[in-house]
């Protein structure tokens, strides 16, 4: 019985350990390179088809859960994201709702989402990029499009 009770306590402590052995094998997960890139941003629209549903695109990164939500302009959307110093990637799959939006392509908007491989913070804009290349910048407050000036 002495053996059965010590072998509980120690799965207990381990069970406990988990999320600390997690947090270890996610490099840089909560450093504080990182850490800016917690909470919602909100997609610095471009051309005017990028809000042509008359929503702005917007994406909520928790970095605890390793995981995202947000909306397409159109749909909302969820999915898994791991993160490093320099990369983030964004799971393969994205779940979203499948209401229809006439003008807007979703499919496209998506499909950047999941090609991203990196990532900069600059001038307190989310930069994602793939390859190297800009695909998207978002900020923290909305912009409007015909607020953005080309740069």
């Amino acid at each position: 019985m002495h053996t059965k009770v010590k072998s509980f306590i120690l799965i207990a402590a381990l069970i406990a350990m988990l999320p600390a052995l997690q947090a270890q094998t996610t490099p840089g997960r909560y450093s504080g390179r990182n850490a800016t890139i917690q909470g919602k941003w909100y997609l610095r629209a471009v051309l005017s088809s990028d809000t042509s549903t008359g929503r702005v695109p917007e994406i909520s990164f928790d970095l605890a859960g390793g995981h995202f939500t947000g909306n397409t302009g159109c749909n909302t959307m969820r999915g898994d994201f791991r993160i490093s110093d320099s990369t983030l990637t964004i799971g393969g799959q994205i779940i979203t709702t499948k209401m229809m939006c006439v003008g807007y392509n979703e499919a496209a908007f998506l499909k950047n989402l999941i090609r991203v491989n990196g990532y900069k913070i600059r001038n307190g804009m989310l930069v994602l990029m793939v390859d190297g290349s800009e695909v998207s910048r978002w900020s923290r407050k909305i912009i409007k499009p015909a607020q953005v000036l080309t740069t």
